[in-house]
């Protein structure tokens, strides 16, 4: 009886209301026998066995492993706000192949007509590094694919080791608990977290984000009956993490926009080792404090009747290389031009950023649609916008990375995965920016399945999320690339010199 009305229902489901549909599966679902078909990674798992199997001071312990990535239905606001017109009138680079070379594990790095030179600026400011002593920046912008300082972290030690450098870089002072594994982080006081979010609830009302797109303070905003407020950041060097990671030579901390004075200490332990009466400001202000690098924890106090809006703290060296792990919990990506422009501008100059890497996508993948040049072109705005900023700033658009669904029992990539793929590729070409495939570089179709069901996992059971091993193996691919062009740079400059 249950074989005869497989057959007999409709394949489409009968639909019950609005969100509810009923469906039967159909004999031949259960009567199938071949194996689901997963890309075969075995190459990329050989060419990378000893980052698979070394535990640098268990560093594989998978810290995200319960948390979820609380996504907004982002693709609605995305979707809502899609222009009537497309972007058929422009170049279109979906025909460009793949930059994977037959036999090669290397996924190369890919630009607009072939065009190398757009990461030239950076690759000057990395060749002449010794000769100008300078602390330049990396920000690395994602979703929640880069939380827990993964991917970054892995760049970060590899370009410091190259180029010099030390600590972890730029971070908020208020992050979403359990997303950062380099520092340890506590606080104490009234601390609240401004983002994107804040500025669409009118819970704050102006757009200044600032580089890290949020911020933070410890009294609330307007407060007039003249009550003192304090708040502690402590920091404390993670166990679990790069060695350079641990030994910064510097501390500050980017700040403004306060009406009242407050006063700013800087701790070891219970010690007061610097403490400074802060004025009122309207403007975007640095403190700024040397440290002794054997110091394992420092603590950072506030006191004042009125918080400045604390747009990050910095731990670095004075030389060398920073980046900076930007996770944008739900986010694809299409929020900076929506921010204070110029104060963008201000603090991009502050910090000294000279390229910015942009890895997003998991967030669209769920609520397919059939045509992303809506995407496409919104992308675009951002990356043309983030350009303009500098004049030699440069972009890398890091692509979508594969992900599952499950298809009638059967694990597949999700269909719009390529579609958003080539969305952010043709954005990236048209703003003048680098493009790497993290999609191709995973094996392509139904890769994702494939690093899951590794021994050890290089991806969590969601389908969607690297594990730290695996996003160790991703972070190596990528670096590799970088670097492959970068001294490809430096050969043809001493061709030419």
């Amino acid at each position: 009886m249950l074989s005869i009305l497989s057959f007999v229902f409709p394949k489409e489901g009968i639909q019950i209301n609005t969100n509810l549909f009923l469906r039967f599966p159909n004999i031949k679902t259960f009567l199938k026998t071949e194996e689901s078909k997963y890309a075969d990674i075995s190459e990329i798992l050989e060419y990378h066995q000893a980052e698979i199997m070394e535990n640098i001071s268990d560093l594989s312990i998978d810290t995200l492993k319960n948390l979820k990535d609380s996504v907004y239905n982002i693709a609605d606001s995305l979707i809502a706000e899609m222009p009537t017109d497309t972007l058929a009138e422009e170049k279109n680079y979906n025909d460009i192949t793949t930059a994977k070379q037959p036999g090669s594990v290397l996924q190369q790095l890919e630009y607009p007509e072939g065009n190398k030179n757009v990461l030239y600026p950076f690759f000057d400011h990395l060749r002449n590094l010794n000769q100008s002593g300078e602390l330049i920046r990396i920000l690395h912008y994602g979703d929640s694919q880069i939380e827990g300082d993964r991917i970054s972290s892995y760049i970060r030690n590899e370009l410091q080791k190259e180029f010099g450098g030390s600590g972890i870089g730029m971070f908020a002072p208020v992050i979403i608990k359990g997303t950062n594994i380099s520092m340890d982080l506590k606080l104490n006081g009234s601390w609240e977290r401004f983002t994107m979010h804040s500025i669409k609830n009118r819970n704050i009302f102006h757009n200044r984000l600032g580089a890290l797109m949020s911020f933070g303070r410890f009294a609330p905003i307007n407060s007039f009956d003249n009550k003192m407020f304090f708040g502690e950041i402590n920091l404390h060097k993670s166990n679990i993490t790069y060695a350079k990671t641990r030994k910064f030579k510097q501390c500050r901390v980017f700040y403004g926009y306060n009406e009242k004075p407050f006063i700013a200490e800087l701790k070891y332990k219970e010690n007061t080792l610097d403490a400074e009466l802060i004025g009122t400001s309207k403007q975007l202000n640095t403190l700024k404090w040397d440290i002794d690098g054997s110091l394992d924890e420092i603590t950072i106090s506030f006191k004042g009747e009125d918080s400045p809006d604390v747009y990050a703290i910095a731990l670095d060296d004075h030389s060398g290389i920073a980046v900076d792990n930007i996770p944008l919990r739900g986010s694809s990506g299409t929020d900076f031009t929506k921010t204070d422009l110029a104060f963008l501008r201000s603090m991009y100059q502050k910090i000294n950023a000279k390229l910015i890497i942009m890895q997003f996508g998991v967030n669209l993948v769920p609520y397919a649609v059939d045509d992303y040049s809506y995407y496409e072109k919104q992308f675009y705005k951002q990356l043309k916008t983030l350009k303009g900023l500098r004049p030699d700033i440069c972009i890398l658009v890091i692509g979508v990375s594969d992900m599952s669904q499950n298809i009638n029992g059967r694990l597949v990539s999700y269909s719009n995965v390529v579609k958003i793929r080539d969305a952010q590729k043709n954005a990236a070409f048209k703003a003048g920016c680098a493009f790497w495939d993290m999609y191709e570089a995973m094996g392509g179709k139904n890769s994702m399945p494939a690093w899951v069901n590794n021994k050890p996992p290089l991806a969590r059971t969601d389908y969607t999320h690297f594990t730290w091993k695996g996003s160790v193996v991703i972070s190596k691919m990528f670096y590799e690339a970088l670097m492959k062009d970068y001294n490809e740079y430096l050969k043809n400059e001493n061709i030419n010199n």
